[in-house]
């Protein structure tokens, strides 16, 4: 899926190709030009304004005066040249299109992460809402505003009118000096937010036997993101479906399984590894995983004697009803609630990591059977560090959905009932099978889900060692680094719970930060 750093690329590709195109000396085809510039930089003024139309940072604030009297120039051009605009687009301008397009979608994608209202739906947009992230757009946007200067200058070339030389000079000077004022300040840039992908809906896409092996990896990432939102929307109490007690319960299962599965995984791969070094980090990977499917699991069985009345799918086995009742008619079905779709897409993501495992046929259903060869398992994912990039975003987006669970748990409070025998009060009536939930059961459950913090964390940062190893980066870290930051931030006990393997994880994500982007060399 394509990232936000991705769509700088391709707009800063798409004006080089541009600049080097010879345009003709037909009027209206320069004009056409110009007034695809002009749209460009409107659109590229857009993505640095705040929700008020403002500058989002005093960084962007020069940038974006700067490209509005470049967008003045280009309209003094584009009314000096004679002629209408119409006719067919030659290659510089369909270099152009493409350009304004790419840098469009950079605002779509920003905006996915806000709902109808403004208001988050992702923790990534909580570090779109940092100054480090504000220095990113603003540095990306001060590279392109360069590449365009230099399609301001191609466009002189064989212009014969001195008046539009002069505009399209000046646009080409406004937008050199918005490039050197929108990198002055930004050294600090947050590098990770190039990897911000766009928010997806949640909406399972379950997996076929007819997926291509290949694929898998591409598609746990877009489950794992989709995951993510469930749990930012739990956390904040944005989702249209509550999550039941039961929907948590397997939820746990289903999330234990597929580290268990990945586990597998790293140890398939670690059998053709000859290098001793790179063995052992596998391994070691492996063994941080299970140990978060054990987290996982234990907080699954937390729920064993726990049953939310509201979707009692997930429940204790009950006595058949005595023939008295059922003479009467007062025998009472359980209502039927629909899963939450976080289950079947954790469910899907067992499958995803199954198939690479396996092979496309494979179900969590049926026996394991006999592993691919570890050959066909790197060639799918792109070798040992693509599967440990790619494994990494399960214990990422795990930690997410462990934040937000006792959130989940406080509001299903009331309607949680329990037949354990250890917490049964004495003055209760014999008779009466379940009883409300007891507060030491409930901070049993939050218990278990803090455990669970620490053992995703610690999974994560093994699996960037792995990555670390192979020389794969891992960009999508250190944006995962900054929204788990600030979630803990909002988190009080989350935060003490995942300090010490936040720290762990920092240092296992320093050596891929991007270096800060630099001018070609070439002169103002």
């Amino acid at each position: 899926m394509t990232t936000l750093g991705e769509l700088f690329d391709v707009a800063g590709v798409r004006l080089r190709a541009a600049a080097g195109t010879s345009f003709t000396d037909a009027e209206p085809v320069h004009r056409r030009a110009v007034q695809e510039l002009d749209r460009f930089l409107g659109d590229l003024h857009s993505n640095l304004a705040g929700p008020d139309g403002t500058a989002a940072s005093p960084n962007a604030a020069d940038l974006m005066l700067n490209l509005k009297w470049a967008r003045e120039a280009l309209r003094t051009a584009d009314r000096l040249l004679p002629g209408q605009s119409e006719g067919n687009l030659g290659a510089g301008q369909e270099q152009l299109i493409g350009a304004g397009q790419a840098v469009a979608a950079v605002r779509d994608l920003i905006e996915s992460h806000r709902g109808a209202d403004g208001a988050p739906v992702t923790a990534y947009a909580y570090t779109l809402s940092t100054r480090t992230a504000h220095d990113y757009l603003a540095q990306r946007s001060a590279e392109l505003a360069w590449e365009a200067g230099q399609v301001a200058h191609a466009l002189t070339q064989d212009v014969a009118d001195p008046g539009v030389v002069a505009a399209l000079e000046d646009a080409r000077g406004f937008l050199a000096k918005a490039s050197v004022l929108g990198r002055a300040e930004t050294r600090e840039a947050d590098q990770g937010v190039g990897a911000m992908p766009l928010a997806l809906p949640v909406e399972p896409v379950q997996a076929s036997s007819s997926d291509a092996t290949s694929a898998v990896t591409a598609r746990l990432g877009e489950d794992c993101d989709r995951l993510s939102r469930v749990a930012f929307e739990t956390l904040h109490d944005r989702s249209e479906h509550r999550m039941s007690g039961s929907d948590l319960q397997q939820l746990s299962r289903w999330t234990a399984m597929a580290r268990l599965l990945s586990g597998r995984v790293l140890l398939r791969v670690a059998e053709q590894s000859h290098d001793a070094p790179a063995t052992q980090a596998l391994q070691g990977a492996a063994e941080a995983l299970r140990g978060s499917a054990k987290a996982w699991q234990e907080a699954a069985a937390a729920w064993h004697r726990v049953v939310d009345v509201s979707d009692p799918r997930a429940h204790p086995k009950l006595p058949p009803p005595s023939y008295e009742i059922v003479r009467l008619g007062q025998v009472v079905k359980l209502p039927s609630v629909m899963p939450h779709p976080a289950t079947i897409i954790a469910h899907t993501s067992v499958v995803r990591v199954g198939q690479l495992l396996y092979g496309a046929q494979w179900r969590p259903e049926q026996k394991p059977g006999e592993a691919r060869p570890p050959q066909a398992i790197l060639d799918d994912a792109r070798e040992v560090g693509g599967i440990a990039a790619s494994l990494y975003r399960l214990p990422a987006t795990g930690w997410q959905i462990a934040t937000a669970a006792p959130v989940m748990v406080r509001r299903s409070q009331a309607g949680l009932v329990t037949d354990s025998i250890d917490h049964r009060p004495r003055e209760l009536d014999p008779r009466m099978r379940f009883y409300p939930v007891r507060p030491r059961q409930l901070e049993e459950l939050n218990s278990a889900y803090r455990k669970v913090l620490t053992t995703e964390q610690a999974a994560a940062a093994a699996l960037l060692e792995v990555a670390k190893a192979a020389g794969t980066p891992v960009p999508r870290a250190l944006l995962d680094l900054s929204a788990h930051r600030l979630l803990s931030e909002r988190g009080g006990w989350a935060q003490q719970a995942s300090r010490p393997a936040v720290r762990q994880q920092r240092e296992a994500v320093r050596h891929v930060e991007p270096p800060v982007r630099r001018p070609r060399g070439r002169s103002l």
